[in-house]
């Protein structure tokens, strides 16, 4: 094990400076200016790929943009656009409209030698941009270089992909899905453009402040925009924790990928693929699937790929799917026995079966050991529905027999997880479903997962970006799962890998272009850095383990300080089975978290190594879960401070009824939240019968429901019908991921909304209704909405399997009434990096802002550790969704937020707090 004590730069956010934040180095760094436009003519011309049409039954579904055309400065309307900052995992659509805190005036970052840093930036134009460029200098410190060609520039391309989910078939969205090398792009007025900058640090670069120019300038101005980029390599690098491995599943030599290509230019593309794959993070081999050759015996597809793959650094245990070997045995023993999807077998196999599917596995883990090839661990069968359970465990039973190693696609708490228990060494479910404390006090099982949540089977770019960067970096730290292996490294429904709309699904991943090289995928880089985020967390680890024998009281202390911040992240984070775009940190924070861990590690690092070896994958002293609020906490705060009304639509769930022969309904304690009483409702899909829809309709719409009288149910005095609402089912791990839900208001299509529960299974839901929009919704005024006759939940048997039980628990339908706003949610970064103008606080409320006694306002105000008010602004409730506090002369330390709503009166209530770090960052010394 190498040891963490290495020449290192010493990292400024541990130093509790006493000056303002500007008084450092860095504040004279140049901003935005405008240039001469650069001498291109000997540079590769390299355009954006043309996209396939649409087909015609497809309708678009675009981003709904709420945020307001900006105002031009006069060098913008001179130049014709502005030029803007998003964090990384906050997506760019092509009617993005920048606001006002984004705009930029430089780039800057940190970085580790060894580790690949992106920043990007964007365009947001008021004509149209002709041939647009962008070139990148070298960056220079003293006499240290990194050069030009280690930093690649690409441009986010727009496709047009099934939305929101990768099944859907008829509607679609424009968005950011890959990373093209491009030299001159053309985009019309409103469109913005995205470039991404990723720099390649060398493993041997030296410590220090690092700085280059990007240069942007197109056709239709005589003037080039130069933005200052500056990038501080850290003097360590990261270190992972050798128990915690990334693989995907991939396709060796893809068949739509590389079909027409000859042997030399597939060669190629593979081994760019290899490369791409080492450098996104992937540390073990990807996926491969077992075949039965001509000889009846089992083997590697691609083995040669596979020799290359090792070969080329991708090392370790290798899963395997064994599905097509099982199948083709399956045809041998039983020839009049046919398959269905998720191996629903019509005819169970004889005995002799079991016994050759381990004769079999047994002589080819025999030959695999002869050949010097890493363990293999075999996945028998990919999501055995659970009808079939008797014939999966005895598979997997079977191949466990012949001495290989086996994991299952199957969450560990699915009601037939139990069949297989004895048959499986790993658990590979979607979700982190088990519980941190229940894998590490046991030995017998491995836990990994495949979150395709967050690699495309919801195309939302926050899910895929925001949630896939949490589930790769401080959510895997959490979960005590040990292996990411999602689907899919590149996914190309036939015919067209570029074509995303005219597939069996809508595809993801990276995709090959004509010059063999990798286009990645955008969300791929999220990912990457959801991994960095893991090191960083693991060689702080690693550097307080190694201190903690140490005998210098500096030592131990930082050695205490580094164990505090190590709960502390622990702590912060919302343990979630799927991240996906709710729940997270603000997307700026996670780099503020990391700069953090950076600091800790370097001050470390300062002092010998006491003791070496390798440190735990988790470093914290008490890992219990932190009791969560809860995101409508707010709702029973307001409760108790008479700032809200409700009226329950529950009752004691005596006058709801089920209407129809799949399901039933049962008043108990267990389906309640609190220990109140709840209504659980079991509905079994039958798609061949009609249980009672009025008419032939086999697949028809179980529901439950509420009748009022006539006058009874008055709902246009409340603001809010709120549903709390768990699910269960013995659904696969790919038809869980999904669960649609509708609600409807009286009968006729009066309203009708549906709503996807996700996938997370036993896990209570809200689901709130506004009811304006609901009334402007159904368009037929207040007057029906005044005598509400039902209302009434349901499901579609079409959006489900045949066969499939589910039991829906609900434990709440209440109406709201506000009596004044209350704040429901502030968005603020924990961690802040400075110098910065300005520090966005995003305000979420519920209730009116204003009524007759006047108007309500927000205040929102720093407070540091003396009480005295730093900053503060105060703004009316109406026009505040982001105030944006003036941090320009912000000190560094610890402050209090604190965002207060303001009656007329000036009376104070809903006050929220949270504590805000700020620390020097990158572009100042100590």
């Amino acid at each position: 094990m190498m040891s963490l004590t290495v020449g290192l730069v010493t990292c400024v956010c541990l130093v509790a400076a006493a000056s303002p934040a500007g008084a450092a180095e860095g504040m004279g760094a140049p901003a935005l200016r405008a240039a001469p436009i650069p001498d291109d003519s000997a540079a590769e011309a390299r355009v954006a790929r043309a996209q396939p049409t649409v087909p015609e039954n497809y309708t678009e579904v675009p981003f709904e943009e709420i945020a307001p055309p900006p105002t031009l400065t006069a060098a913008e309307q001179a130049r014709g656009y502005i030029v803007f900052q998003r964090p990384l995992m906050e997506p760019v659509h092509p009617n993005t409209r920048p606001l006002v805190h984004e705009r930029l005036e430089g780039l800057a970052a940190f970085a580790t030698p060894g580790e690949f840093e992106p920043v990007t930036f964007s365009i947001y134009p008021v004509r149209d941009l002709l041939n647009t460029r962008v070139r990148v200098s070298s960056l220079r410190s003293d006499d240290d270089e990194i050069p030009a060609s280690d930093l690649t520039v690409r441009l986010a391309t727009y496709w047009n992909v099934g939305y929101p989910r990768y099944t859907s078939r008829d509607t679609y969205r424009r968005t950011p899905e890959l990373l093209e090398r491009v030299t001159s792009h053309s985009s019309p007025a409103g469109e913005c453009q995205r470039w991404w900058i990723t720099m390649r640090v060398p493993e041997d670069a030296a410590p220090g402040l690092y700085r280059g120019t990007v240069t942007v300038w197109d056709d239709g101005h005589d003037q080039a925009v130069e933005l200052p980029l500056a990038l501080r390599v850290l003097g360590f690098p990261l270190l992972a924790d050798s128990a915690k491995h990334y693989s995907v599943y991939y396709y060796a030599r893809n068949r739509v990928q590389f079909a027409d290509r000859d042997e030399e230019f597939t060669r190629r593309a593979t081994a760019n693929e290899h490369r791409a794959m080492i450098e996104l993070g992937i540390d073990m081999c990807p996926t491969l699937y077992l075949r039965v050759d001509d000889d009846g015996r089992i083997t590697v597809r691609d083995s040669d790929e596979m020799e290359r793959m090792l070969a080329a650094g991708l090392t370790g245990q290798i899963p395997v799917a064994g599905g097509n070997a099982i199948e083709a045995i399956y045809r041998e023993t039983t020839p009049d026995g046919k398959r269905g999807s998720h191996w629903k077998i019509d005819k169970m196999p004889p005995p002799e079966f079991y016994d050759r599917v381990t004769e079999m596995f047994r002589d080819f883990e025999a030959r695999s050991r002869a050949n010097g090839w890493p363990e293999f661990i075999c996945c028998p069968l990919d999501e055995v529905d659970a009808s079939r359970k008797e014939f999966g465990a005895g598979v997997y039973q079977a191949v466990r027999d012949a001495g290989i190693r086996t994991y299952i696609t199957k969450n560990p708490l699915a009601a037939d997880a139990v069949d297989y228990r004895d048959a499986v060494d790993i658990w590979c479910s979607q979700p982190y479903s088990a519980p941190y404390e229940e894998i590490v006090t046991q030995d017998r099982y491995e836990y990994w997962c495949y979150p395709n949540h967050n690699a495309g089977e919801i195309k939302d770019r926050r899910v895929m970006s925001l949630g896939g960067r949490m589930t790769y970096g401080f959510g895997f730290w959490r979960s005590g799962y040990t292996t990411l292996i999602p689907w899919h490294w590149a996914w190309t429904p036939a015919p067209d890998q570029f074509d995303y709309l005219r597939g069996s699904r809508s595809g993801c991943g990276q995709r090959i272009g004509d010059d063999g090289e990798v286009i990645p995928a955008v969300y791929w880089e999220s990912f990457r850095e959801g991994r960095d985020d893991a090191r960083y967390i693991y060689t702080l680890q690693q550097a307080v383990w190694e201190r903690e024998g140490s005998t210098d009281a500096e030592c131990l202390r930082l050695v205490a300080q580094g164990k505090a911040l190590l709960q502390q992240m622990w702590d912060d984070i919302h343990v979630q089975q799927k991240y996906l775009a709710d729940g997270m940190w603000p997307a700026e924070e996670f780099n503020g978290r990391r700069w953090r861990l950076a600091g800790a590690i370097s001050a470390l690092l300062r002092f010998p190594a006491a003791r070496r070896g390798v440190a735990p994958s988790v470093l914290v002293a008490d890992t219990a879960p932190v009791a969560s609020e809860g995101e409508m906490k707010f709702i029973a705060d307001a409760l108790d401070r008479g700032l809200l009304e409700s009226k329950g639509l529950g009752g004691d769930w005596s006058e709801w009824v089920n209407d129809t022969g799949e399901g039933s309904i049962t008043v108990t304690d267990e389906a309640g939240r609190d220990r109140e009483t709840g209504l659980r409702w079991d509905v079994t899909i039958d798609h061949k019968t009609d249980r009672g829809e009025g008419g032939n309709y086999p697949m028809g719409w179980p529901r439950v429901r509420r009748a009022f009288a006539e006058d009874e149910l008055d709902m246009t005095g409340y603001d809010y019908l709120l549903y709390w609402v768990r699910v269960d089912s013995d659904r696969d791990e790919v038809a869980d991921d999904s669960t649609p839900v509708g609600f409807t208001i009286n009968g006729g299509r009066f309203f009708e909304e549906s709503r996807d529960l996700g996938g997370d299974q036993n896990v209570w839901t809200p689901i709130l209704f506004p009811i304006r929009s609901m009334i402007e919704k159904a368009g037929r005024g207040e007057a029906p909405w005044r005598s509400v006759r039902r209302v009434q939940m349901y499901i579609s048997e079409a959006n489900y399997p045949d066969g499939a039980r589910l039991t829906f628990d609900i434990a709440e339908a209440t109406l709201l009434r506000f009596i004044a706003p209350v704040i429901y949610r502030v968005d603020a970064p924990r961690y802040v990096m400075l110098p910065r103008a300005a520090l966005p606080v995003g305000i979420e409320t519920m209730g009116a802002a204003g009524g007759e006694d006047g108007v309500y306002s927000v205040e929102a105000v720093l407070v540091d550790g003396d009480g005295r008010t730093r900053t503060e602004i105060v703004q009316q409730l109406a026009t505040a969704d982001t105030l944006l506090l003036d941090t320009s002369g912000l000190r560094v330390g610890s402050y209090t937020l604190r965002v207060t709503i303001l009656a007329p009166d000036g009376t104070r209530h809903g006050t929220s707090e949270r504590r805000v770090d700020c620390m020097a960052g990158p572009l100042l010394s100590g």
